[in-house]
């Protein structure tokens, strides 16, 4: 951390929040999709009661209705590449646009930081969704940024874990077979409002007789994962391990994931599958933090080193995204994997709900960092899905945020003060370990004098962006037409926040 007067911005204001121990966490992801708002309005969903899969975002992409087969194939796969990558998840169910997800009851998984686990689990997802898309939609070009929001939930026993993924499989079988109906309405010729009309009040059995008696369909005939939605967990399988010496085969039980569409809401099942929710039956892999961005993405990336100034470029358009995507953003400042995002003080985005500010940010960067990856590295596959980690913090007067900023651009010219004399020292020879050992204790000072003595480099020559972070804003411009007038345009410059750049734009804060 950068040693200086703004510190007390992170000891005053951030706090680790920390799920109660001994109980069950459940991640619930939703599929969301913003329309252009009034940024003094929330987003807010349709209020009708047929199924949509992100709205807007599964008009555009065409997807059958009620139910599109490949799509909740697509979020079963990313939910078993969840399994996969976060073993302390122990069973998901999904239905529609939604996948819950639950840890076992003595996860550590990021010290059970509510934040962390909520911002990564969404990221991640997100993630996976853009990169599997065409495997499931080979003919289809992705043509909107997916992005989802969450919460979490602390469940106390068992039996509410039961209870919980009961009532989401429930709720799947009430739309499922409101939706079965409206959409063989629908396609039978009559208006949406009419189909409203027609079902309003009905029972299940009426919506059985209906669907038996126009349509001829026996709804319990509908596909299981319609009806039930899919469950992902690790089953027991016999798998062949060897061969005898008499070439009889060996055979063990294994855990792999499966997915199924089966009842969870009665008690045949969990009988069945008693260990899944035990807590002994697991050994847990991923016991450590998982680090934001992680060096692992930008070695398998090959980004430059100390700064891959097309990495930084791309992290700075997805912040312009998210400015053009959310009025309510008016500051962004990024540099190397972390962007913080400042929204106007009297923002009722989400209700000022935390969770759903939380989550949808992070996912929609995430879709916007994925979506103009090819952009900025036209000859490299994106082959591993980024993740980002996030939290949310109040601050209560512009000039707390004004230290805040500068706290994280002193961090900036810290870190890369360090890594470029790092970087140097390695591509000169020397070990990794014996650069590490070279700049200990140093000074900034010290560091200036190493890369000019040894390297003849000024580090005040370095770009800007290396140096100083990037900040994002809007900066009034001159919109022609009919009449030229002024407009607001995403501006992205490298400076220096101090009290000058604050004193000619403190404007920012009266948006």
């Amino acid at each position: 951390m950068a040693n200086s007067e703004y510190e007390y911005v992170k000891r005053e204001f951030e706090f680790d929040r920390r799920l109660p121990a001994s109980n069950w966490i459940v991640v619930r992801i939703d599929g969301c999709h913003f329309h252009r708002y009034n940024s003094s309005l929330p987003p807010k969903r349709l209020s009708t009661n047929f199924s949509y899969l992100f709205v807007r975002f599964s008009k555009i992409h065409a997807f059958e209705k009620p139910n599109d087969e490949n799509a909740l194939r697509l979020m079963n796969a990313c939910a078993t590449s969840m399994l996969e990558k976060f073993p302390d998840i122990v069973f998901a169910y999904g239905v529609s646009d939604e996948y819950s997800f639950v840890f076992r009851e003595e996860t550590e998984f990021y010290q059970r930081r509510e934040s962390k686990i909520l911002s990564l689990c969404v990221s991640y997802f997100t993630s996976l969704y853009g990169m599997k898309w065409k495997d499931f939609f080979p003919n289809k070009d992705l043509r909107e940024p997916p992005y989802f929001d969450g919460r979490v939930v602390c469940y106390p026993n068992m039996k509410t874990i039961h209870d919980y993924l009961a009532w989401r499989q429930v709720d799947c079988h009430i739309n499922n077979h409101y939706n079965t109906c409206f959409w063989m309405l629908v396609k039978s010729g009559k208006t949406e409002k009419e189909a409203q009309q027609t079902l309003k009040g009905t029972f299940s059995k009426d919506k059985n007789e209906l669907l038996s008696q126009q349509f001829q369909v026996n709804y319990e005939d509908e596909p299981a994962m319609f009806r039930k939605g899919s469950s992902v967990y690790r089953d027991k399988v016999e798998t062949k391990v060897k061969t005898d010496d008499y070439g009889n085969p060996i055979k063990r039980i294994r855990l792999a994931i499966t997915v199924s569409n089966l009842d969870i809401i009665g008690p045949e099942f969990w009988e069945k599958h008693q260990y899944i929710l035990q807590e002994d039956t697991y050994v847990v892999l991923l016991t450590r933090r998982i680090q934001f961005l992680f060096p692992r993405f930008s070695l398998i990336h090959s980004f430059d080193k100390p700064n891959d100034e097309t990495a930084l470029s791309l992290m700075n358009a997805s912040a312009s995204l998210m400015m053009e995507q959310f009025p309510g953003i008016i500051f962004g400042y990024g540099f190397s994997n972390e962007y913080s995002f400042v929204f106007q003080k009297n923002t009722e985005l989400y209700q000022r709900n935390e969770r759903l500010i939380l989550s949808s940010c992070s996912s929609c960067f995430t879709s916007f960092y994925m979506m103009k990856w090819k952009e900025y590295f036209p000859s490299k596959e994106l082959v591993q899905p980024p993740k980002f980690e996030a939290e949310v913090l109040c601050y209560p007067k512009p000039k707390i945020v004004c230290d805040y900023l500068s706290w994280r651009q002193a961090e900036c010219h810290n870190r890369n003060q360090y890594n470029t004399c790092f970087w140097m020292l390695v591509k000169s020879g020397e070990e990794e370990n014996k650069a590490n050992e070279i700049l200990k204790g140093t000074l900034s000072k010290d560091k200036n004098e190493l890369l000019f003595q040894r390297f003849q480099m000024n580090y005040n020559n370095e770009p800007a962006m290396f140096r100083k972070g990037s900040c994002t804003y809007r900066q009034k411009v001159k919109v022609s037409g009919d009449v030229v007038r002024d407009g607001w345009d995403v501006a992205v410059t490298h400076v220096d926040m101090g009290p000058d750049f604050w004193r000619k734009h403190m404007s920012i804060f009266d948006k």
